[in-house]
């Protein structure tokens, strides 16, 4: 038996141990990180910011396919072309589409890289808003968490003496149950905080793409906020300077499709030669050639598709004419009801600050009288708990 508990003891310190270790490591993998950090973390590797990027890229080099120019055309020929002689023609010919096609179609591609850029600044605009949600919902989590784990030693305090008084007979079942069932509800909302706070960990994780477990750090607790009274703040908006740039390549759009009536050009060169007597007189062999140019214009004879291009392209630069006024509308009544819940909110804060949480303190202080054979206390620390963590915390 001393044998036994010898070796139980063994298993016990090495497994006290083991924990040790491991709760260290998990502390020391635990980076704090301030929003700043994060938000330049998360820009540099996430994988969405750098598609974008790939994509403005791509944009950017095929630009210089403006200039797409058919493949020439060579030939050759052999026979009696021109007399009972065998001569040979050699020729080379290249068509083009008029120079205004080619200048538009560089617009054109222009204009969708600058949109591709601006995509980008979409993507980190949005990026950098998932960094900010999760990165103060973290921030909120935790301090709720504090607050929980002190008013569950709180509750704990409570049970502990509601239990020593109803042992003496000073009480009734009711207060003690009454004490059970608040440290119970307590411990079920502490334990859903914490699966909330593993869970934003994640979302923060993958937001930032990074192997370090970096945990969102705010010292102050609070979100400052530099708010612009302006509602033509809203033009800068990335989103609707995606829209305006629409707008614009929807415009260009109709000008490539009206500049395709533009007849073709045609240019070609041949190589001859010409046995036999010519016109001057004199007898030619194979070893004289003669040379020509061809130049040649391509006229539209059935230009309806044409035209039906060019009026579709006029529907769709309403079209985005239309949604562009939709979105900035949207935005400005969006900012404008934002803005007075900010400041609703603002004012909410400002209450709780100078009023309710010094109020919330004094409720607190009362828990002392529950030594002194109050009853009323559970109450009283339940006024407390919702002062400071329902409301302010919110």
């Amino acid at each position: 038996m001393k044998y036994y508990n010898i070796k139980k003891r063994k298993y016990i310190t090495i497994s006290v141990c083991l924990l040790l270790v491991v709760c260290c490591s998990f502390l020391k993998a635990q980076t704090p990180i301030s929003l700043q950090a994060a938000l330049d973390t998360a820009l540099k590797n996430n994988l969405s910011v750098k598609n974008e990027k790939l994509k403005s890229d791509y944009q950017k080099k095929i630009i210089k396919t403006s200039a797409s120019i058919p493949q020439a055309n060579l030939m050759g020929e052999y026979g009696q072309i021109n007399s009972s002689y065998s001569d040979n023609r050699l020729g080379m010919s290249q068509s083009f589409n008029f120079p205004t096609v080619y200048v538009r179609q560089k617009q054109l591609l222009n204009e969708e890289w600058k949109t591709s850029v601006l995509s980008i600044a979409l993507k980190e605009s949005e990026i950098k808003k998932l960094v900010r949600q999760v990165f103060y919902t973290y921030v909120f989590l935790k301090q709720k968490e504090i607050l929980l784990l002190k008013n569950d030693s709180i509750y704990a305090n409570f049970l502990e003496k509601a239990n020593n008084r109803f042992s003496k007979g000073e009480s009734n079942i009711l207060e003690k149950t009454t004490a059970e069932s608040q440290r119970g509800t307590m411990a079920i909302q502490l334990k859903q905080v914490q699966q909330d706070l593993e869970i934003t960990q994640l979302q923060f994780s993958l937001l930032l793409n990074t192997s370090t477990r970096f945990t969102p750090n705010d010292a102050s607790g609070k979100l400052s906020v530099e708010i612009n009274l302006d509602s033509s703040v809203v033009t800068q908006h990335p989103f609707l300077k995606m829209i305006e740039q629409q707008k614009k390549i929807s415009g260009i759009n109709r000008k490539l499709e009206k500049s395709r009536l533009l007849p073709d050009l045609n240019i070609g060169y041949y190589n001859m030669t010409m046995r036999g007597s010519g016109a001057d007189n004199v007898v030619y062999t194979t070893s004289a050639r003669f040379q020509s140019v061809q130049l040649g214009v391509g006229v539209p004879l059935f230009f309806g598709a044409q035209k039906a291009k060019i009026n579709a392209s006029k529907i769709t630069q309403i079209i985005s004419e239309n949604s562009y006024l939709q979105e900035k509308n949207f935005l400005q009544n969006q900012y404008q009801s934002v803005l007075s819940q900010y400041e609703a909110n603002a004012s909410a804060v400002k209450y709780y600050e100078t009023t309710a949480l010094k109020n919330a303190d004094q409720l607190f202080g009362m828990g002392d009288a529950y030594q002194s054979g109050y009853r009323h206390t559970i109450q009283l620390s339940g006024c407390c708990q919702k002062f400071k963590r329902n409301n302010y915390s919110n």
